[in-house]
């Protein structure tokens, strides 16, 4: 008491004693704020998937505080107590997760969500299960959703839990689920949710078609199974062009229709297809051999081309095959003369005066018309003398084999100092190459041969 009241009466005591309280009240509202923000969380190496999955949340602009404390400074001071075990399990002992849901009281959802619980929706009412349970009975996820993968890789899973998928039991997005039962939810503690149609929770994202469960198996990944029933058109509309009387025809069930390999289960074409224009008449399948896998040209064995094929403009020959192999196209068609009688087809050109048959000079029917000259020294058979020409034998003169306008002339021999290189032409030929005489050089001694 005596001390006390030296430290009073004291005016410098006093002063001092003040100072230190204000700077120790200064220094603790800054930590104060610091220990509330969520970052302050992750100083602890086990809360850092708790964080992680808060910031990726919907929660993520709300503070750990505002879920996790009631609202006033005392009840945030006393927390900070409370607290202090946490710290103390981090330093000296082994925290392991999951440890339960944390109590979440209704008071402090409703700060955010006033009015929810008078609300009544076309799915789910609120306002009906207003005193079934804890907002976070049901909405165990929406301030974390972590999984065992992330509190197993800082090293603090539970063990046992590494097959699981979830830490929280009652999340629509783990469990185990049967080929026929629904998965383990909330709502299973209160409602038997097999009996329950799945459109009465469940919305699809597609054009209505029945009740879910005829073609999905109920469960986290809703498999699609094909219904039994063959009645298509109840849920597909044909497309455009579109043709047959039953899907089932040409589509299996249970395998995409952009898969479907076309089934032809008839070979009348005509009663589905239309033919092209300038298509030749006869069935189909006489020349398309797979219908519906593919429509590739394949010529019928049949040589009556006549049938199908017009005979193009100054063609000649009475039977196509005599050219023409079937199944080749036409114009790749290679000519293939099968008589020497060139007469029965061809006419000879104009000025074409010979007699002969074509393969005398033509050896190469078909492939080459280069003439090609006989070996015979006849050429009278078929050649005309022009005018003003003179000798008997062509071959005195012209080399057979040899173009005409190359001929190199040959004067027969007359002995001596006579050929035409020695004298004028006209010495001996005065009256034309058809005659000749001696006279001019020898006088009448010398005389007409």
């Amino acid at each position: 008491m005596r001390l006390k009241t030296k430290i009073l009466a004291n005016p410098v005591m006093t002063l001092v004693l003040l100072l230190a309280f204000v700077g120790v009240a200064a220094a603790a509202v800054p930590a104060f704020q610091a220990t509330e923000t969520p970052r302050f969380c992750t100083n602890c190496h086990e809360m850092g998937p708790y964080y992680d999955s808060w910031a990726a949340g919907a929660h993520k602009g709300v503070s750990c505080v505002d879920c996790h404390v009631d609202a006033g400074t005392v009840n945030h001071v006393e927390h900070k107590i409370v607290a202090t075990k946490e710290l103390w399990v981090h330093l000296t002992g082994d925290p392991r997760f999951p440890q339960g849901t944390a109590e979440v009281p209704n008071k402090r959802c409703l700060t955010c969500h006033a009015g929810i619980l008078d609300k009544t929706g076309p799915r789910f009412s609120h306002k009906q299960h207003a005193g079934a349970g804890p907002c976070v009975e049901c909405h165990s996820e929406v301030g974390h959703r972590v999984t065992n993968a992330a509190l197993a890789k800082v090293g603090v899973l539970q063990p046992g839990l590494e097959g699981s998928a979830s830490v929280i039991p009652v999340s629509p997005r783990g469990g185990a689920i049967g080929a026929s039962k629904h998965i383990t939810m909330s709502c299973t503690k209160c409602h038997d949710v097999e009996k329950v149609a799945c459109s009465k929770c469940h919305e699809p994202t597609h054009v209505a078609r029945g009740e879910c469960t005829t073609c999905h198996l109920p469960g986290p990944r809703w498999a699609f199974s094909h219904p039994a029933s063959k009645d298509c058109a109840s849920c597909h509309a044909a497309p455009t062009k579109h043709f047959g009387p039953a899907c089932a025809s040409c589509h299996t069930l249970d395998v995409p229709f952009a898969k479907t390999v076309f089934k032809h289960v008839s070979s009348d074409c005509a009663s589905c297809h239309v033919a092209p224009a300038k298509h030749s008449a006869g069935a189909c399948a006489e020349c398309h051999r797979k219908p519906g896998v593919s429509w590739v040209f394949s010529h019928p064995a049949s040589t009556a081309c006549g049938s199908c094929h017009n005979a193009p403009a100054k063609h000649f020959g009475a039977s196509c095959v005599t050219c023409h192999k079937p199944g080749v196209a036409f114009n790749r068609a290679v000519f293939r003369h099968t008589s020497s009688a060139c007469a029965s087809c061809h006419k000879a050109p104009a000025g074409h005066n010979r007699a002969v048959s074509c393969a005398t000079c033509h050896k190469k029917p078909g492939t080459s018309w280069a003439a090609t000259h006989p070996a015979s020294s006849a050429c009278a058979s078929c050649h005309k003398a022009p005018a003003n020409h003179f000798g008997s034998s062509c071959a005195s003169c012209h080399k057979p084999l040899v173009a005409w306008s190359r001929a190199t002339f040959r004067h027969p021999s007359t002995g001596g100092e006579h050929t035409y290189r020695s004298f004028a032409c006209v010495k001996c030929h005065p009256s034309g190459y058809t005659s000749h005489t001696c006279t001019a050089c020898h006088g009448a001694k010398g005389g007409d041969d």
